[in-house]
């Protein structure tokens, strides 16, 4: 059994291996777990319904136990002419990278099984030595040399660590086509005196990143104590199979990253548990895996949708959510509120 990348989606594999009594060997192509510059990712309940606490449902469904920076109070979303604020239990702030509280140490400092590093693992040759090879690698390339993958949306990002006071407990994300085009900036502590600003703008080029990020500063008023800073290209997409013979494809390479926000780490860690337990009770993994797979592709036509929107229907689309009624409904329920809006996303895109 081998694991090809120590990632999230593969160190999660290799624990649910190991509770069943598994040792996997497991291929890492860098030197240490996660990203040399820290990042910090957002568990939004809203897109998990009808899971109430995700961090519960991984210790209890698969044994994972993290450690978050902080439970998400407040939730406060910009467009160009409007604020609102969501307050209540709406999630976990989760730190990316290779500190001790980072996502991958943890879960790395419960694994039993050793992770070979510098090691440049080919899915291929391993599949003809191994029963099964599951592919964590954190992009599609296995995917798409398999012929599995559709790339829904490409985008750069660039980030900065920044020094400040912050509220440990309050996230920030920004709408305006000025600066994000269809993407958005967003603005995450790790703690009170250490936060991630972050832009995401979809469809670009490398050489217009820095244009939009120095928008992204001016309209918004930034003018942070910037200690560190990172720029990364991401591709999303979605597979129309997540496994070919004895290969699983979890995580970003299996296209369990949604491609309207960017949201991946829960869905990454999910499949690849369930590929975990598909390899050691012999059962179809595809099919543990089809309710993350629709997930993704409802998400899907909500990024379509969102690529038609200029500023004002932002501004609507923001004003409407922090109408009181339908803020309660979206953030202090349990409704799958995605669920209930896709069918008309699907309808609208159907008529145009």
């Amino acid at each position: 059994m081998a694991i090809i990348g120590a990632g999230p989606s593969g160190l999660a594999c290799a624990l649910e291996l190991e509770r069943r009594g598994i040792n996997p060997d497991i291929f890492e192509r860098s030197g240490k777990v996660g990203y040399a510059v820290p990042r910090v990712e957002i568990l939004l309940q809203l897109f998990q319904r009808p899971q109430r606490d995700l961090l519960h449902y991984l210790f209890n469904n698969f044994g994972i136990k993290l450690k978050p920076l902080s439970r998400v109070q407040s939730y406060i979303m910009y467009s160009s002419r409007h604020t609102v604020p969501i307050k209540g239990k709406l999630g976990y702030l989760i730190e990316r990278g290779q500190s001790r509280n980072a996502v991958e140490v943890q879960l790395a400092k419960s694994l039993r099984s050793k992770i070979k590093f510098h090691t440049h693992a080919g899915y291929r040759a391993l599949a003809s030595e191994y029963d099964y090879v599951v592919v964590a690698e954190g992009n599609h390339a296995a995917a798409n040399e398999l012929k599995t993958w559709e790339t829904t949306v490409t985008a750069w990002a660039k980030g900065a660590i920044v020094l400040g006071r912050f509220d440990p407990g309050t996230a920030f994300v920004y709408f305006n086509t000025d600066f994000a085009r269809h993407g958005f900036g967003s603005f995450k502590p790790f703690n009170s005196e250490r936060a991630l600003l972050s832009l995401q703008v979809p469809y670009i080029d490398h050489s217009e990143l820095n244009y939009y990020w120095n928008n992204f500063m001016e309209i918004e008023k930034f003018h942070p104590e910037i200690i560190e800073t990172y720029e990364l290209f991401y591709t999303g997409g979605v597979t129309s199979r997540q496994q070919v013979d004895n290969i699983l494809l979890t995580g970003n390479s299996g296209g369990f990253t949604d491609s309207f926000l960017g949201l991946g780490l829960l869905p990454g860690m999910i499949s690849g548990a369930m590929a975990g337990k598909a390899i050691a009770e012999g059962l179809n993994y595809e099919r543990l895996v089809s309710p993350l797979i629709s997930q993704v592709k409802r998400l899907s036509a909500f990024r379509k949708a969102f690529n038609t929107m200029n500023n004002d229907s932002l501004d609507h689309l923001i004003g409407t959510i922090g109408l009181p009624g339908i803020k309660h409904i979206i953030y202090n329920t349990n409704v799958d509120v995605l669920n209930l809006l896709y069918p008309f996303i699907v309808k609208y895109f159907r008529k145009n």
